[in-house]
């Protein structure tokens, strides 16, 4: 007995039109492409945005001649940021949970980027491959990067 094509078809689509969201406190929202639950006024980066923070992230490295930026940076790390990130209203957050990365996971990050990211070479080819245009680093720190332009989200 072989089943109608039609109505196999019609019963899966059914199926995925009653997909429902979880539910959202107050303030939040629930972001259907990354399946985050943010604060009202935060969205996901942008490729190009997260593009832009790497580009200036290098210029910043230059002209401070890596120790400004390096003293620069632990100050930032404190609000889940980089330098570049501060200046481009970029935030590093905690999917795991719901919250700024600290220090430790900015660390985290910033450390395994700069290692696994074959200085330069296969970094950019993964974050262009990567969903939600996580980094080496955001991997293993479990960070996203969003767009936090009225710096509503602090620690």
């Amino acid at each position: 007995m072989t089943a109608d094509p039609e109505s196999r078809t019609a019963t899966i689509k059914v199926g995925y039109e009653q997909f429902m969201p979880p539910p959202v406190p107050p303030g939040m929202w629930f972001d259907r492409d990354t399946w985050l639950i943010l604060p009202q006024g935060v969205r996901p980066a942008s490729k190009g945005r997260v593009a832009a923070s790497y580009a200036l992230a290098i210029g910043l490295f230059i002209a401070t001649l890596g120790a400004g930026y390096l003293v620069w940076a632990a100050v930032a790390w404190g609000r889940g940021q980089t330098p570049a990130q501060r200046l481009l209203g970029l935030r590093c957050w905690r999917r795991d949970s719901g919250r700024v990365a600290g220090r430790r996971h900015m660390a985290l990050r910033q450390v395994t980027g700069l290692f696994l990211n074959g200085e330069m070479l296969m970094g950019p080819l993964i974050w262009l491959g990567s969903k939600e245009l996580n980094s080496v680093g955001d991997i293993f720190a479990g960070t996203v990067i969003l767009y936090d332009p009225n710096q509503l989200l602090h620690r």
